[in-house]
């Protein structure tokens, strides 16, 4: 294989990762945000650790291939039934 070839390969290998982070990154942002508006504007606090879960769970699902809406629905399902038992 040129080095060139090698190059790439390991630039790919390595790169997938770090845009999947990128991603996921964006997701959970804008996603916490608009979960604490919806709290503020319902005048409640979530629980703690709700919202991070909430929105790590919504990233990973979009990641492994769920739309958006999909995962929203799977994620905000668990964590209601985690945080309200």
């Amino acid at each position: 294989m040129p080095r060139s070839c090698l190059f790439l390969a390991v630039a790919v290998f390595f790169a997938a990762p770090a845009h999947a982070n990128i991603v996921k990154q964006i997701i959970v942002g804008k996603c916490a945000s608009a979960m604490q508006d919806d709290f503020k504007k319902a005048g409640k606090t979530p629980p703690s650790g709700m919202i991070d879960d909430t929105c790590g769970c919504i990233a990973d699902g979009v990641l492994e291939g769920q739309g958006i809406d999909q995962a929203k629905v799977i994620c905000v399902e668990r964590s209601t039934a985690k945080y309200n038992s």
